[in-house]
């Protein structure tokens, strides 16, 4: 970033398989920036990668948090540098009634604007923004970690802002790049084979300056945020702590939701996404609409019954969307419907999608599995504590055990550990309840560890076949 020419200091050797060197990864002696040898080319990325986005990794509520930070009126132009499938100039147009812009070479930009109806141009700045358009808002989330050259484009980018226009820019965090961080967060920031250089605060504050910029940056989690300006007003009357309402993106997402091709990734993604906002805004009754929605989407889409728990065709695909749709069941089974029966079972199957994802693979494939996989796993704990005295101690051992794959910290676990013992009963629950409630803890304990099973077709199931059970030999 700096342009620094001498030694730096490795950090790490990382072994790839898209290439015979290692990767090479080392911090700026000057300016601490984390720079890594070598990326994938952008060809490499399909379509069932940016299913995986559009599905799940795609996080709507921040993007709408960010740019509810400008506040630009109805009307305003607005760029999306890098938009992916275009979901930020989407949540403009709905949210803000702005004029939205994308610009992105990959092969999603193409899928949304086919499927989004979005004017989105498939190329780079130089080649598809004509020299004389000015743009009120330009946003550019997990961008300039990929550029080679991030200073040329801050001044790209500063050119066609107009005289009052805003940058809001996201980027990882180049300090999170040290011993203790959480492997997940660490994967997440690093992204080897995606990135070529990661920023710190006070890196990304002198880039925006050397481009011209006057700049608020913070950081959030992992990440950095900013926002720039050439005119020092118009910096002024952003909003840095401002977030969008949940509700509002709730609305979003349902009406993406009807909108979507029946079985398509979008309408598996807008009726999640739908689900998890309502249900953490306690909006219940959204969040049974969405659940209703989410259901026959993965129908329609996998031929997977989401009351089936996680079943074999589950285990044998272990998609986020699935973990997604069983753990905020559970939630909903258990703050609205008081069902502790029914939210084990999601929350067990929760559990044994993210275990299953993580043997498939050899990792996580993204960062919210894990943690969804924790809190799966600590409700579980917690609830059959309320049961009896005696199962919790399982279940936080499954627990201790994604804690070891690196789903989190140990600071999860002995929240979760507080939390089982403030909740065991004075004795354990007799009565037709209690022998209903350990029923179904064992078939959630099930599901964490039993053996594959052997399984046969069943014909007549559209789009794909189902797969159930047989004996075990």
């Amino acid at each position: 970033m700096c342009r620094r020419t001498g030694p730096q200091d490795l950090l790490a050797i990382v072994d790839v398989a898209w290439r015979e060197g290692a990767v090479e990864v080392v911090r700026c002696r000057d300016c601490g920036a984390v720079v890594l040898s070598a990326v994938l080319p952008p060809s490499s990325y399909g379509n069932a990668a940016w299913d995986d986005y559009i599905e799940h990794l795609a996080r709507i509520e921040a993007i709408a948090d960010m740019l509810v930070k400008v506040d630009a009126p109805a009307g305003a132009r607005m760029l999306d540098v890098g938009c992916g499938y275009g979901f930020g100039i989407d949540i403009a147009q709905f949210l803000f009634g702005w004029k939205g812009t994308g610009l992105d070479p990959s092969i999603t930009a193409q899928r949304g604007r086919d499927e989004l109806g979005l004017d989105i141009r498939l190329g780079t700045m130089d080649e598809c923004i004509a020299r004389d358009e000015r743009f009120d808002v330009v946003f550019a989330s997990e961008v300039v970690e990929h550029l080679s050259d991030p200073c040329s484009f801050l001044t790209s980018v500063r050119r066609c802002l107009s005289n009052r226009g805003v940058l809001l820019l996201t980027t990882p965090d180049a300090s999170v790049v040290r011993p203790g961080t959480p492997l997940t967060a660490l994967h997440q920031a690093l992204s080897v084979g995606a990135h070529e250089f990661l920023v710190t605060t006070d890196g990304l504050e002198r880039l925006l300056r050397d481009a011209g910029f006057d700049a608020r940056v913070w950081t959030v989690g992992s990440n950095i945020q900013a926002l720039a300006s050439a005119s020092s007003v118009a910096l002024r009357a952003t909003r840095p702590k401002a977030t969008a309402s949940r509700r509002d993106v709730v609305r979003y997402c349902a009406a993406r939701a009807q909108t979507a091709q029946p079985g398509s990734a979008l309408a598996v993604g807008m009726a999640a996404r739908q689900l998890e906002y309502a249900t953490d805004a306690r909006a219940f009754e959204h969040a049974t609409m969405a659940l209703a929605a989410l259901r026959s989407a993965l129908c329609c889409r996998y031929g997977v019954n989401l009351d089936a728990g996680a079943s074999v065709e589950v285990l044998d695909d272990p998609r986020s969307s699935f973990l997604v749709a069983h753990y905020f069941a559970g939630v909903l089974a258990l703050r609205r419907d008081r069902d502790l029966g029914r939210a084990l079972d999601h929350f067990g199957a929760s559990g044994a999608i993210a275990k299953a994802q993580y043997d498939r693979n050899g990792e996580y494939i993204d960062p919210y599995t894990p943690l969804l996989e924790v809190h799966a796993l600590g409700h579980r704990a917690v609830i059959l504590a309320q049961i009896d005295r005696t199962w919790p101690s399982e279940a936080l051992d499954d627990l201790d055990a994604a804690i070891d794959r690196g789903a989190g910290t140990p600071d999860f676990a002995r929240q979760y550990r507080d939390r089982v013992r403030r909740s065991l009963p004075t004795r354990s629950l007799p009565t037709r309840a209690g022998r209903s409630m350990r029923a179904a803890a064992v078939r959630a304990q099930r599901r964490l560890t039993r053996p594959r099973w052997d399984h046969k077709p069943v014909v007549g199931c559209p789009r794909r076949r189902r797969l159930l059970p047989t004996r075990l030999r």
